[in-house]
């Protein structure tokens, strides 16, 4: 399957490393730059994409005040030099967040996710039901029983949700809202409105983070109390 990606930065530079990078990429294609955000709204009025790199810092128009007024978002990954927005991106369901200048690894890293998510949503997958320790995942006409001691933790994004159970991953229709009530609620904890986690992984809370097997996912300001989570 072939993805379409639009680049959105005021930088030529930015554009022609980005370029560089999905040259050795197969299963994607550019089929926009636009170097302001007003060139990429018209492009999205009558055209679809399933990746967007957006740049934060753009004349008239910010990145993230473009993103806030599409009704249909794309998977987005910001490309910036701005280190303090990674929240901003988390509360609009950003993807993945690039520092410039953006390392090739990093990159590739980033856009193997993305793909990966992109293929499991074209799958379909669905929750069906749900017991005290397991929940049936339904993906291409089977039903998947899922331990739920296998649950790391859930991102939401949009109308699906991705269940990270190690090393597998599952893109689950519908919201984040929906998968936490078939979830036992001794065993999860929502720290974030894009973000559920199992209290067994937890390892450290800090003021606006927490820490798990590697991860390090943002506390909501909704979801404070989290910091007296006794673990």
């Amino acid at each position: 399957m072939i993805f379409r990606c639009m680049i959105v930065d005021d930088e030529p530079l930015a554009h022609r490393v980005l370029e560089k990078y999905f040259s050795i990429i197969p299963n994607i294609t550019i089929v926009h730059q636009a170097y302001n955000a007003k060139e990429a709204g018209f492009f999205l009025e009558n055209n679809s994409i399933d990746i967007l790199l957006l740049d934060i810092n753009m004349p008239e128009i910010t990145g993230i005040e473009f993103l806030q007024s599409l009704t249909n978002k794309p998977l987005t990954i910001f490309t910036t030099a701005l280190r303090n927005h990674a929240l901003d991106g988390y509360e609009l369901g950003v993807f993945d967040y690039l520092l410039k200048p953006i390392k090739e690894e990093r990159f590739q890293l980033a856009i193997d996710r993305a793909v990966e998510i992109l293929n499991l949503k074209s799958q379909g997958q669905q929750i069906e039901n749900h017991t005290s320790q397991y929940i049936t995942i339904r993906s291409n006409g089977m039903n998947i029983r899922l331990n739920t001691n296998e649950i790391t933790h859930i991102q939401g994004l949009k109308d699906y949700t991705i269940l990270y159970a190690n090393p597998k991953k599952y893109m689950v229709k519908g919201s984040i809202k929906s998968m936490f009530a078939c979830l036992p609620e001794e065993q999860f904890v929502r720290v974030h409105k894009s973000f559920i986690v199992s209290k067994t992984k937890l390892n450290a809370i800090s003021n606006n983070k927490i820490e798990f097997d590697g991860f390090q996912i943002p506390i909501g300001r909704k979801f404070k109390d989290i910091k007296n989570f006794d673990f």
